[in-house]
């Protein structure tokens, strides 16, 4: 298979599996969007394995680390700095503390994902 070919297998999963996690959360069924993400994903990962070209070099890959990096960056300090605000506002509106509360939790669950993802892609070349 191409890379031209898999790019294009690759759009119309998305575009199917937008449109099933669309319609399945109109219907409040929440199981089936699951199901065709995982479905779709295994799909892709098996598709991926059968292009025979290069699909990436080492330059995208290391440019994807540092873009991953910075959004992590950049998310942190927006989701900090309106957990922060919110904080503040919490006497005015008691619903603001559940929303900072989350904002923090969930920039702390990210940081700490990325850094478990870093250490187990060093692996042990790491340790010296």
């Amino acid at each position: 298979m191409t890379a031209k070919r898999f790019q294009q297998i690759k759009l119309v999963f998305v575009v199917l599996t937008a449109m099933i996690v669309g319609q399945s959360i109109v219907l409040n069924e929440y199981l089936v969007p699951l199901i065709a993400l995982i479905i779709s994903t295994l799909v892709l990962i098996y598709l991926r394995r059968k292009v025979v070209e290069v699909v990436a070099d080492e330059r995208d890959h290391a440019i994807g680390g540092k873009a991953a990096f910075l959004s992590i960056q950049i998310y942190s300090w927006i989701a900090v700095v309106i957990m922060l605000v919110l904080f503040g506002l919490r006497a005015n509106n008691p619903a603001y503390e559940p929303i900072a509360t989350t904002l923090a939790y969930s920039t702390c669950a990210l940081m700490l994902i990325y850094s478990g993802a870093f250490r187990y892609l060093v692996g042990p070349r790491g340790k010296q």
